[in-house]
């Protein structure tokens, strides 16, 4: 049975079938008579503490109304008993809803008056420093912002490097109207992925839409860190201090330096390519980076960060590595490998610097 005292309809109490039958009674008779409560519980074969804990039910929902002066309890028909219960709460939430109302309609007008500032804000800044080597951009907000400017205003070429695998869907989803349209534009795209992007559906989704627009992609076991290039003339490099910030580099010799990187890995990276045969060659390019990383005493978590690989998925790697070999420790697999050639030699452990497979 349910408590007869409640702070709203949360607290109301279950209608038993005690309480039904107590009802209907009252109904029937047009009240009942709370100085007559063992009458009562007698004619409806209930006991008195039954029927008493019952009364307390209905009178707390309002299906009973005592009345003054009297031990009398009139019945109220269900209609009145909602009304009585749930109206001061609906009238609560009612006028809740309006307020929250309210605030989004000031939030919105906020956000849009603010909003309408972030072309003088870029604009300034730009002018501010337009002379600057090098610009700091402190969030992820605004770097995508000023990506999206230099994307626009770019001339003639982009290149980019995207280290770590495969790239969460939501950046490839964001990045692929904008490089669409540069491309419509005749911008050529070069753009290195790490071997690992290959086996990501994703990441080959947009791979297959910007290459039927004229994209050219290539990957690497490892490539340089990650940069994006604009007209041989600006790069953006990630800030080491400010997770989801970069760096704006516009000093000639250093963004030059950044581009003889980034065509030093183009000769030597391969075409991105899916299927059986792709995913040997790519697999095997990654195994012989890895036992290189391994002979240099690299930790797990530093060498699947540089392959491009969840940890997991490394240590995986690493056993089979170690069972190939014959290898009781990561120290004699480094030996072995050393010995006998298979170590990778050149930046991305393409397969060139292996002697044999793995």
């Amino acid at each position: 049975m349910g408590k007869s005292e409640q702070n709203g309809p949360a607290d109301s109490p279950v209608i038993d079938e005690s309480a039904v039958a107590a009802y209907r009674w009252a109904v029937r008779h047009g009240g009942l008579d709370a100085a007559e409560i063992a009458l009562s519980a007698g004619d409806l074969g209930l006991k008195t503490s039954e029927l008493a804990a019952s009364v307390d039910v209905l009178t707390a929902l309002h299906l009973l109304t005592p009345v003054v002066g009297s031990s009398l309890l009139l019945p109220n028909g269900p209609d009145a008993a909602i009304a009585a219960l749930l109206g001061p709460t609906e009238d609560e939430l009612r006028e809740a809803e309006a307020e929250l109302k309210r605030r989004q309609r000031e939030s919105e007008r906020v956000r849009s008056s603010l909003s309408a500032l972030s072309g003088i804000y870029f604009d300034a800044r730009r002018q501010r420093n337009q002379d600057e080597a090098v610009d700091s951009l402190d969030d992820k907000f605004t770097v995508r912002t000023m990506l999206a400017e230099h994307g626009a205003n770019c001339r003639s070429e982009l290149m980019a490097c995207q280290p770590g695998g495969a790239r969460p869907p939501a950046a490839l989803a964001d990045a692929l109207p904008r490089d669409l349209a540069m491309l419509e534009r005749g911008i050529r795209i070069r753009t290195l992925y790490q071997h690992t992007a290959r086996f990501h559906a994703a990441t080959q989704a947009y791979v297959e839409a910007v290459t039927k627009a004229g994209s050219e992609i290539r990957t690497m076991a490892e490539i340089p860190g990650l940069m994006v290039i604009f007209d041989r003339q600006v790069a953006f490099l990630p800030h080491r201090q400010r997770p989801g910030g970069a760096v704006i580099v516009r000093e000639e010799s250093i963004v030059a330096h950044l581009c003889a990187s980034f065509e030093q890995a183009w000769a030597t990276a391969s075409e991105y390519r899916t299927g059986p045969q792709a995913a040997h060659e790519s697999a095997e390019d990654i195994k012989c980076l890895i036992t290189t990383l391994l002979a240099a005493g690299l930790k797990d978590e530093v060498i699947a960060k540089r392959v491009g690989l969840s940890v997991r998925s490394c240590r995986q790697h690493i056993a089979e590595l170690l069972d190939r070999m014959d290898a009781r420790s990561r120290f004699q697999a480094g030996v072995i490998a050393a010995r006998t050639g298979l170590l990778a030699t050149e930046l991305g452990g393409g397969r060139q610097g292996c002697s044999g497979p793995l």
